[in-house]
């Protein structure tokens, strides 16, 4: 006998403004799910995905909040099918800004400064990369995830949110995720003309070439980092740059 397949989870920062939004604690909704409110802080923040039977739960729970709402937003696939492709200068978190570190704070509490300082920006660059709305917010979700079990590697690391957009354009562009049933079908190309126009450019390039524009171009490194961070020698990366400006 199938199991059905598990209900959709919005993303972390969606979990916590639908919790909000129903006034209730973490410890309220963590008596509801059957779990502790550290593992509700837990999931909202990325640090952790929610698992099994637990899972089900909270996305039920989720859902019924998400159904009470009085001003119910849109569900997180409408929403960024309805947004447009962020243009290159738009999509932050780059080499010229740096992230936010108050003194004296936790680990966790550090790790979370990190998320809502990087995480809406590498969506939307992950976006960019494949196309996917789901598979963008699901890659940089993954790689927060590996960014909390790799923390002190992370926090010592001269640019915490570079090692988190690595990991999160690591998993977005491997090769294995056409075999995905979900990702067999296209989804809703951006409202805009001139982004759907810029969003196909894109996803003719070869992934490499696709990623060196998005680094240089959108993110703001310059030739060594984007050469770098792409494992490619500074001519590569230079040459790869060229061809896809010439592409775009």
């Amino acid at each position: 006998m199938k199991r059905s397949p598990a209900p959709p989870l919005p993303p972390p920062e969606v979990r916590r403004r639908l919790r909000e939004a129903a006034a209730l604690t973490q410890a309220q909704l963590a008596e509801r799910v059957g779990v502790t409110p550290e593992a509700v802080g837990a999931w909202e923040s990325g640090r952790e995905a929610p698992r099994g039977r637990k899972r089900d739960a909270y996305a039920k729970l989720l859902g019924t909040l998400a159904d009470a709402s009085p001003a119910r937003q849109p569900e997180p696939a409408q929403a960024q099918a309805q947004a447009s492709v962020p243009v290159f200068v738009a999509v932050g978190a780059g080499a010229a800004e740096t992230a936010p570190s108050p003194p004296a704070l936790t680990p966790a509490q550090a790790f979370d400064a990190l998320y809502e300082f990087g995480a809406p920006a590498l969506v939307r660059q992950t976006y960019l990369l494949t196309g996917r709305r789901e598979l963008a917010r699901e890659s940089v979700e993954r790689a927060f995830q590996l960014a909390w079990e790799h923390w002190p590697e992370v926090a010592r690391d001269r640019d915490p949110v570079g090692w988190v957009r690595a990991t999160a354009y690591e998993y977005a562009l491997s090769p294995w995720h056409r075999f995905r049933r979900r990702h067999r079908q296209p989804e809703p190309p951006p409202a805009d003309p001139a982004d759907r126009t810029l969003l196909n450019a894109l996803l003719t390039l070869p992934p490499p070439h696709r990623r060196t524009l998005v680094l240089y171009d959108g993110v703001g490194l310059d030739l060594p980092e984007t050469a770098a961070e792409t494992e490619a020698s500074t001519p590569a990366a230079a040459g790869r740059l060229m061809r896809a400006r010439e592409a775009v």
